[in-house]
């Protein structure tokens, strides 16, 4: 596969675009870091500006094609007094033999509560009274993979999240899901996942497939509050249509929520991650699926021009909820929308997207493609 070298012109590129950003090579070989900074809307955040950094090592070694580890940082602060800190860290060691992925996330905002299932977040009104509270929240998850022949994977993976709501509104005192597990929930769980992964490039995926499914218990022995299940089933593949660059991908992601899951951790639709138009944590229920068909392209210019290193992005999907396992498409959100990509390392894109969906809209900034 030929990749497109990186070049300095990248940073130019992002202080044409965004006034905000810089570019810093580390000393050390191989290791690059570039921090960046640029405003965002969201529903549930409203304005923000983010500010963080993207830094990559390691890769290739001699003629053999390897992933390069990269550790993405965004933090921000929003016009509705909302804080964020976002990491994602995506470690490839021993000749991609072993893998090592932490998602993590943290929040502090004023936030707001529909209830479960899609009849209450489509029609409880959004105000003070009936959906308002102010919510502290964190995750993290980190994964450890072994690669066992081929693109096979298989691995472990611990959860441990929480959730603290504050100023709840009556609305949500009164809610039944609500009051079953209050207003502080912990979450500690283990699970095994298993994976076939052909992708070029895990990050940032030009061709190839990734199926994965992951098996996650909670329970009181491992200090969480409620004894529950999660159940994630993800197919993604992607299809380089002519030049490098050009990528038609497409993804189907189930996942349900099984036993005594408290309010906060049932699934959700409509996500910075799946649909990119809803406010987040807007829907939610047991079981969720969502569809998504993206359409990228990088503009064909030699990877020494300025212009290589800008894209664009356009989007269709559908998301679904259900009380039970099998997800219900009577009634369903839809979801489109179009996004820029300024390629900050090589094949590590920083995106600003626009979605639209059922009476909502978003605006997302973040690192990385969103699957």
């Amino acid at each position: 596969m030929r990749r497109r070298p990186h070049s300095p012109t990248s940073a130019r590129l992002w202080f044409l675009l965004l006034a905000l950003g810089g570019r810093l090579a580390a000393a050390q070989a191989d290791v690059k870091l570039l921090p960046v900074a640029a405003p965002a809307y969201t529903p549930e955040l409203g304005f923000i500006l983010a500010a963080g950094g993207v830094m990559t090592w390691n890769g290739d070694v001699g003629n053999v094609s390897l992933p390069r580890s990269s550790l993405t940082v965004t933090a921000g602060a929003g016009t509705v007094g909302a804080f964020l800190l976002q990491t994602r860290l995506n470690a490839f060691v021993l000749s991609d033999s072993v893998r090592f992925l932490v998602p993590l996330d943290v929040r502090d905002q004023p936030d707001h509560y529909f209830g479960v299932g899609l009849s209450q977040s489509l029609t409880r009104a959004l105000g003070a009274d009936t959906t308002a509270m102010r919510r502290t929240w964190w995750n993290i998850e980190p994964t450890l993979l072994r690669q066992v022949a081929g693109p096979l994977y298989v691995g472990a993976v611990v959860q441990i999240s929480g959730t603290h709501v504050r100023d709840a509104s009556a609305g949500v005192l009164a809610d039944q899901a609500f009051q079953r597990h209050g207003p502080t929930i912990i979450n500690t769980g283990v699970g095994l996942t298993l994976q076939v992964d052909t992708r070029d490039v895990p990050i940032n995926a030009w061709k190839g497939l990734l199926v994965s499914a992951t098996l996650t218990g909670f329970g009181a022995a491992l200090g969480a509050n409620t004894t529950w299940y999660a159940l994630t089933l993800d197919y993604r593949q992607y299809l380089q249509l002519g030049r490098p660059g050009s990528t038609l991908a497409w993804q189907v992601k189930y996942r349900a929520a099984l036993g005594d899951a408290p309010w906060s951790e049932l699934t959700q639709v409509g996500t910075p991650f799946d649909l990119r138009a809803y406010r987040w944590g807007q829907h939610r229920e047991r079981t969720g699926v969502t569809a998504l068909l993206e359409y990228r392209f990088m503009l064909p210019f030699p990877s020494e021009s300025l212009w290589s290193h800008l894209g664009a992005a356009a989007w269709l999907g559908v998301g679904a909820l259900s009380s039970t396992l099998v997800p219900d498409f009577s009634s369903v959100l839809p979801a489109a929308g179009v996004g820029l990509r300024v390629e900050l390392l090589r094949r590590v894109t920083v995106r600003l997207d626009v979605g639209f969906g059922r009476e909502s809209r978003a605006v997302y900034f973040n690192f990385l493609e969103a699957f």
